[in-house]
């Protein structure tokens, strides 16, 4: 008899120790959990930063920190991380965690406990949100799943709220959560001239006449630019009409030609137009075609291509003018029908 009460005393106090006992009361479930990782490959510790999200459970008028727990293949740290309030994706769409935040990792625990939540502003509603920076977490060596503990904690350190939020570390190799995005981008390069014909007006020998003009358009996306030439088919303005007494061309020496009146002259004449709005590097003229002022210009090459001007890095449109400067002598035959064609061509220097 007396065994059997000694039996029911000692099976009632155990009972009363289990349920007094604080390390057998259940914590609720907080309301929302979750820790991204910013690196999932293993043993990643470069770039993997912290973005955590809860909401409370209990009204967390005694809510002071958060507490993160992460398993024993996980390397935590020792530190003073900073607590980061700014940067949250969109998704989840999260409110920054009111207080004056601040954390400490522990190696040994594996833990990183957020501190100075104002418990005050705090409500069960709200998602809540923060970031600890890089450096501070790496990752297992083993790919898998793991189990990182959540909890909210009273200023005492108390258990008021807790769960466990499930992680993946990936990959044989720790980029394996990365994608190299590689890319190219294709050469362009385009041409155009505004019209197929220039007329000078009529000459003698009294004038320097200069013809209407027709535009370049050159565009590239070259780092190295473009070089554009030009060539006479005759290397003179001839005529059926007068053929003994062409206008011809001047000296081809590097240098621009002085057009005078009374003389005999037909010169190449390029000059910048509309500035380009997208472009890098600078225009530059061939010495023969670096034309300065009224009476000025380049002579042809024979019947050759020369370069008159080159760009040394890309542009979204180079306008440039290409004129024709004439100047007669009084030996020049009257005609209406004195002509050369042109050939004026780029290329992108690739």
């Amino acid at each position: 008899m007396l065994k059997s009460r000694i039996t029911k005393l000692v099976a009632a106090f155990v009972l009363i120790a289990f349920v007094a006992s604080p390390a057998f009361v259940h914590a609720a479930a907080l309301n929302d959990a979750g820790v991204r990782l910013g690196r999932l490959g293993i043993s990643a510790t470069t770039g993997n930063d912290l973005f955590v999200t809860t909401k409370f459970n209990t009204t967390p008028t005694s809510v002071a920190k958060v507490r993160l727990t992460f398993p024993a293949s996980f390397t935590v740290t020792t530190g003073t991380p900073t607590v980061g309030t700014t940067g949250f994706p969109n998704t989840p769409s999260a409110t920054v965690l009111p207080g004056s935040l601040t954390a400490a990792a522990t190696a040994g625990s594996r833990t990183i406990v957020v501190s100075g939540a104002t418990s005050g502003s705090l409500n069960n509603t709200t998602l809540y949100g923060f970031t600890i920076p890089s450096g501070t977490v790496q990752n297992p060596a083993s790919a898998g799943q793991y189990s990182v503990t959540v909890e909210s904690l009273t200023s005492a350190d108390a258990t008021i709220d807790t769960s466990t939020v499930s992680v993946y570390i990936y990959g044989a190799v720790s980029n394996a959560d990365q994608v190299a995005v590689n890319a190219s981008v294709a050469s362009s390069f385009s041409f155009s001239l505004s019209a197929n014909s220039d007329t000078v007006p009529k000459a003698d020998p009294t004038t320097i006449q200069t013809s209407t003009g027709v535009n370049m358009v050159v565009s590239t996306n070259s780092a190295l630019g473009y070089t554009a030439y030009v060539k006479s088919a005759n290397g003179q303005l001839s005529s059926a009409v007068s053929p003994t007494t062409p206008i011809v061309t001047g000296t081809f020496n590097g240098t621009a030609d002085t057009v005078a009146a009374g003389t005999t002259s037909y010169t190449f004449v390029p000059s910048t137009g509309t500035a380009c709005s997208t472009c890098n590097g600078s225009l530059a003229y061939d010495g023969e075609y670096n034309v300065v002022g009224g009476t000025q210009g380049g002579s042809f090459n024979g019947t050759n291509f020369a370069s008159f001007v080159s760009r040394n890095g890309y542009t979204n449109a180079d306008t440039v003018s290409l004129k024709e400067r004439v100047a007669v002598s009084s030996t020049i035959g009257a005609a209406n029908d004195y002509t050369d064609t042109l050939t004026i061509v780029a290329a992108g220097n690739f």
